[in-house]
């Protein structure tokens, strides 16, 4: 379980599911709303599978590594 790092555009955080982890990106999907995803342009390039650092902290604080730590004391 390795927590990815943000990039940090403008002053502000963010991360790319394309860029987790297999595993981190299937889960965190399906856990967001639609409405959680921004659009960010750098360049010539439009990322639109974008969402706040602290998004994803949260999701990977409280419900990733619980889900994990759930999973290993199961019978």
């Amino acid at each position: 379980m390795i927590k990815a790092y943000p990039h940090i555009d403008q002053g502000s955080g963010y991360v790319q599911i394309s860029r987790l982890p297999l595993d981190q990106a299937l889960r965190l999907k399906d856990w967001l709303p639609q409405t959680s995803f921004i659009k960010l342009k750098s360049d010539d390039l439009v990322m639109e599978d974008c969402i706040q650092y602290s998004e994803y902290e949260y999701w990977f604080d409280f419900l990733y590594t619980e889900q994990d730590k759930e999973a290993e004391f199961e019978i």
